[in-house]
């Protein structure tokens, strides 16, 4: 309201939600306000925000859910044959593997260092409860988080942890000189990374949030 009071131009906003959903219900409201033609905001997603910073520096084309899982699948045959015994095919592999790819995603996306979950496995031997099927899986896991980042990285695409770990990074080099403000609305919790996006355009004077309330 604040913006079309000023009479500002809006399809200079970006403004960023969790979903999809908001920014229809938002188009809708827009349009009954204002009654005429006009050149909306840019509305994204954050996994859609989060791709166009990346895309600001590199190109970002995606590895898709299944190609990730057989990834997985290869890279344990070949250094955690561990974790596919009784698995051996990738059909009976596959529900584990997307277990896996979750699990490295979430780590990816709170940035949590190799170093981190080193330390974790290593408590194990100092009088924490860790049982050893549990720190055994978790050293597999660490192998394969490291082997899985080298072999997405080497085929040029992100995996979408890989991503908000990329514009977490860059975000600091991007003017975003095409926007005047970018509205970030209706969040509930945000991931380490995205918390480093969003902190770093606030500080900047670049960023508005909008949080709901009861």
């Amino acid at each position: 309201v604040n913006f079309l009071k000023g009479k500002k131009d809006i399809s200079r906003l970006a403004i960023v939600f969790g979903g999809r959903r908001p920014a229809l219900f938002l188009q809708r409201e827009l349009c009954r306000k204002i009654k005429r033609p006009f050149f909306p905001p840019k509305f994204f997603t954050m996994d859609e925000f989060v791709r166009y910073v990346v895309s600001q520096k590199n190109p970002s084309p995606s590895l898709s859910a299944l190609d990730a899982c057989f990834m997985i699948y290869n890279l344990a045959r070949e250094i955690a044959p561990s974790v596919i015994e009784g698995r051996e095919h990738f059909a009976q592999f596959l529900p584990w593997a997307r277990e896996i790819i979750s699990f490295i995603e979430q780590l990816d996306l709170e940035d949590v260092p190799q170093e981190s979950l080193r330390g974790i496995q290593g408590k194990a031997g100092i009088g924490y409860d860790v049982p050893d099927s549990i720190n055994a899986l978790l050293k597999s896991i660490i192998a394969l988080r490291a082997a899985f980042h080298e072999k997405v990285r080497e085929a040029k695409l992100y995996s979408r942890g890989l991503l908000y770990a990329q514009a977490a990074q860059c975000i600091e080099q991007i003017p975003f000189e095409e926007f005047d403000y970018i509205l970030f609305c209706g969040f509930f919790y945000l991931h380490k990374t995205e918390l480093r996006i969003v902190d770093h355009l606030y500080r900047s004077q670049k960023a508005m949030l909008f949080f709901q309330g009861r």
